[in-house]
């Protein structure tokens, strides 16, 4: 793992100077890999330059990397490539280039294919990493990241420099003329929880690299596009289930997620560590990662607390089959109240609930412990169907097929995913009832009264009065759900695994979310096969009888990364609420007289809404005091 940071002043700056804006800015990433840096200084005509207080320069690139070797570095000529991450059909690409396997670096592949191929070549690298290039003889400097967001990538553009980093916060700290902060996305996130959606990510200045795309500036010219380089291509198809193809698709799906555990796993050496709570996917990992090498030493990890355990009950059941060694990490409230400001500061964004902190704290302890590298289940949601969100649409898809025996069916079955048929209906009727007759602000007055009260009326009716940054996907399948899930929102979903592990100079690996092969195979099977017979999953259930537990495959409950939120908000609301009345909201978004005047009233284990929104005020505020502490350094 490796922190990757470019800058191109668009004016001459001594090259000492930016050799040294670069060194610090490596050394706020140097959590992603450590302390040895690697750099690269070049004037304006993009030739190498020396380190010289009076000397010109205009370019400077770097990486840090726990490594004492320079494999993730590539050169040719001018030319200079900073990878970061792991191709996992590296055998592959040599064979294509005709090289052995084992005489090359994953950095020197990519760059013999921009060589042959430029930038159309990124659509080959599958894997996880994201990538600085600079193609001096055109001087263009490029970024790209993964194809479904396994590795960050941002950058910023002003009048005064055009950079690329690993992380956000290394930009927001380097430079100030950047730190403008989103309006919109701090009342999108207060009202709602919505998270870095698309490029949402707070700052008006600082852009996330989506997934499947690359940004490239033109030095000469000053001329900056983003473009896409892959588009998962999906089934459109409205057929109706047939059970005669169903084993031939969980055969090749099993094959497949397998396939994809095993590429992952062979990349590294030692004890790998795995998040495990006893939900289908990481249930899968773990057990598909003991089926193709028996003899690795796995520790499976899982977070429990005082009250009910957690997952630990549906855990032990995997590591029991598994035989592997088996860690609980204790999640407190006041390990939250504690720790919350720094797991702030890793993220780069605030936290919006409590499961993120519990995943900082499993990569804590994993990191104590001595591993390096940590196998993530998360993709499979987005992937097979695993939101109970997605139900609705299953049924109406049916419905409006005419298939009204098969819509019965699965409504008289929807017991399996731990739901009632009233719940059904009213899940129906909410998503009805939001797309055609209330409007956001609307919704937000009649279901959100108290939290539309606790902001500043002046940013709330500025947030309304704007378009919403997403794009409207017209959903009629459940294809057409999973495709958004898993192309628009993935990537800031692995954002959250990924930057803890990093905090702790661990390796984050995604086999459902690094291997397009797979995941375009999944997306080319039929919506009905992803939900059936009332099952969420249900292809990828069958796809592992006989490797994870029957228990398992079977298992009703969905809870995802459990934590258990109403007990930890009781017991964290004082002191929440002393802090907020303590710590500024240079925004103004928050109407605190509000807010902490009714707290006694609504702050109640009967009003989980408004204790979640308090929640967010709060990791609002101590993710914006770091923020002004940053930005005096």
């Amino acid at each position: 793992m490796n922190g990757l940071l470019s800058i191109y002043k668009k004016k001459d700056e001594s090259s000492a100077t930016l050799s040294a804006t670069l060194h610090n800015g490596l050394k706020s990433l140097s959590h992603r890999g450590g302390a040895a840096h690697s750099s690269f200084i070049a004037d304006s005509r993009m030739h190498p330059a020396t380190v010289e207080d009076d000397a010109p320069a205009r370019l400077a690139m770097g990486s840090c990397s726990s490594r004492d070797d320079a494999s993730h570095i590539a050169r040719n000529g001018d030319d200079i490539l900073f990878f970061e991450g792991r191709l996992i059909n590296k055998a592959d690409l040599c064979k294509q280039l005709s090289v052995a396997s084992g005489d090359i670096s994953d950095a020197g592949v990519v760059m013999r294919l921009l060589e042959a191929e430029g930038a159309a070549c990124f659509k080959q690298l599958k894997g996880f990493w994201s990538l600085m290039y600079l193609d001096a003889a055109n001087k263009t400097l490029y970024g790209a990241r993964d194809h479904f967001g396994c590795r960050t990538l941002y950058f910023c553009n002003s009048g005064r420099q055009f950079a690329l980093a690993s992380e956000s916060r290394t930009l927001y700290t380097l430079f100030d003329d950047v730190r403008s902060i989103n309006r919109y996305t701090v009342m999108d996130f207060l009202l709602w929880g919505n998270i870095g959606k698309l490029d949402q990510y707070f700052y008006n200045d600082i852009h996330s690299l989506e997934p499947s795309h690359f940004v490239k500036y033109e030095i000469a010219t000053g001329k900056l596009t983003v473009e896409r380089y892959y588009t998962l291509p999906y089934n459109h198809s409205r057929e109706p289930y047939d059970p005669l193809p169903e084993k031939q698709y969980s055969d090749r799906l099993g094959s497949l997620l397998t396939e994809s555990v095993s590429k992952n796993i062979q990349l590294f050496d030692g004890a790998l560590a795995v998040g495990v709570s006893g939900g289908m996917d990481s249930s899968s990992l773990i057990c598909a990662a003991k089926k193709v090498d028996p003899q690795r030493t796995l520790v499976a990890y899982t977070t429990t607390d005082s009250y009910d355990g957690g997952e630990a009950y549906w855990a032990e059941k995997v590591v029991r089959h598994t035989g592997v060694e088996w860690i609980k990490v204790l999640c407190t409230p006041d390990d939250i109240l504690e720790k919350l400001y720094d797991t702030n500061c890793v993220h780069n964004i605030p936290v919006y609930n409590a499961s993120s902190f519990a995943q900082y704290r499993m990569m804590e302890e994993i990191k104590k412990q001595g591993q390096a590298v940590f196998i993530d289940g998360q993709g499979g949601d987005e992937m097979f169907g695993g939101y109970p969100d997605y139900f609705p649409l299953l049924l109406q898809s049916l419905r409006k097929n005419g298939e009204w025996g098969n819509w019965w069916r699965e409504l008289s079955q929807v017991g399996n995913t731990s739901m009632t048929v009233k719940d059904m209906f009213m899940r129906s009727l909410k998503l009805w009832a939001k797309a055609h007759y209330y409007n956001p602000q609307k919704l937000a007055q009649k279901k959100r009264k108290f939290l539309y009260e606790a902001l500043m009326p002046h940013e709330r009716d500025r947030y309304f009065n704007l378009p919403s940054p997403i794009p409207a996907v017209k959903k009629e399948i459940l294809n057409d759900a999973l495709f958004e899930s898993y192309t628009l929102f993935l990537g800031n979903i692995l954002r959250w695994g990924e930057h803890s592990a990093a905090a702790h100079g661990i390796e984050c690996v995604m086999p459902l979310s690094d291997n397009p092969d797979l995941t375009e195979y999944v997306f080319s099977i039929p919506s009905k096969y992803k939900i059936h017979n009332g099952w969420n999953k249900y292809l990828h259930r069958k796809s592992m009888i006989g490797t994870v537990p029957d228990e398992i495959c079977l298992r009703k409950q969905k809870k995802g990364f459990y934590i258990p939120e109403q007990n930890w908000l009781n017991e964290t609301g004082d002191a929440m609420l002393a802090d907020i009345q303590k710590m500024d909201d240079p925004e103004n978004c928050i109407n605190k007289s509000y807010l902490t005047g009714n707290w006694n009233r609504l702050y109640t284990p009967a009003n989980l809404l408004f204790q979640q929104f308090a929640f967010r005020c709060y990791s609002y505020l101590l993710w914006r005091e770091g923020l002004s502490k940053l930005s005096v350094k």
